[in-house]
Formats: C-alpha cells, sequence, structure tokens
C-alpha cells in the first residue's frame, strides 16, 4: 500500500526532499532510499493517511542525511590540511617516501575489518555513491558513512606516525 503512495506523491516528496535538503541529487538519492526502505517493508494494513507517513519517513531520512554530511564536511576538514599540495615537484627522494608511505599505509588499511576495508575500496577506487555501496552489501548507509569515517580516520592517524606527529596532528 506505501508504494502505491509512494507512486502518487513522488513528485511532491522530491519537491519536499529538495527543499530541505537544497540540491536535487540529493533528494533524489533520498527518495531512492526512501522507495527501498519501502520495497523491504512488509505489508501491512493500510494507513489512514499514507501521504503523511511517506512524508514523515521522507524528512527523517532527509534529517539522517544532513546529519552525516556534517559528519563528513568535518572529515574533510581534518583531512584537508594533510594532502600534498599538487604544485610540489616530484623528485626521486619524495617518490621513495611516497612509495614508503603508501606500503605503510596499505599495511595499516589491510588490519580494518573486511566490510569496512571493502566500502572503502567501493567509495574511494571505484567511485561509487554511498547509496549503492550500501545496497550492494546489504547494509545501512549510517554502517556505509560509519566504515568510511573509522578507514579514513586509521589511515590519517597512520600517516601522522608515519611523518613522526603524534595521533592528535599536534606534533
Amino acid at each position: 500500500m506505501l508504494l502505491v503512495a509512494y507512486r502518487k506523491h513522488e513528485k511532491d516528496l522530491l519537491r519536499f526532499l529538495r527543499r530541505r535538503l537544497g540540491s536535487a541529487a540529493a533528494a533524489e538519492d533520498i527518495a531512492h532510499d526512501l522507495y527501498l526502505k519501502l520495497c523491504r517493508m512488509p505489508d501491512t494494513e493500510p494507513l489512514q493517511d499514507g501521504r503523511r507517513y511517506l512524508f514523515r519517513m521522507a524528512a527523517n531520512l532527509a534529517t539522517d542525511h544532513m546529519r552525516v554530511e556534517k559528519r563528513r564536511s568535518e572529515i574533510r576538514a581534518e583531512m584537508g590540511h594533510t594532502l600534498w599540495r599538487p604544485e610540489a615537484a616530484i623528485t626521486p627522494e619524495r617518490e621513495t617516501m611516497a612509495r614508503a608511505e603508501l606500503a605503510f599505509l596499505e599495511a595499516e588499511a589491510s588490519r580494518l575489518p573486511t566490510r569496512c576495508r571493502r566500502i572503502f575500496y567501493l567509495s574511494r577506487y571505484e567511485g561509487w555513491s554511498h547509496v549503492r555501496i550500501a545496497e550492494a552489501l546489504g547494509v545501512g548507509l549510517t554502517t556505509v558513512h560509519k566504515d568510511l569515517k573509522l578507514a579514513l580516520s586509521t589511515l590519517l592517524a597512520a600517516r601522522r606516525r608515519f611523518h613522526g606527529q603524534d595521533p592528535d596532528g599536534a606534533g
């Protein structure tokens, strides 16, 4: 019954989500998440107000999305100052150091839980969206975000250790 209501109100849901999120792409992602959630829900007795129920679900998903995006921004800000400048000249010494750092980071990454490594790989190397990863692995978006945060914070801490800084970056 809710899928029928979803199809009936899909355009209104998208408009609502676009206004709430300020992004058409994010609105479409959240609407897709809602649709998938509805597909997994067992059929229940008809609701008095299916439209209201759908909009409440969409609002909750949008709130979760905004919370996750805030966390992502914090991670990006933290990671931003650690990236190498693109204008830095490549020298044999730098190349050797980069190879050593890569080997060190690969060893650290290999210690991450299997699912966490898989999510990191699909996101960073295959360029998959978080929604696509969640669907493919049968996990929630929150799990994808938590595993990515774990992977990134682990690699950032490892990079700092490699460069002789303390784990909090004060060194």
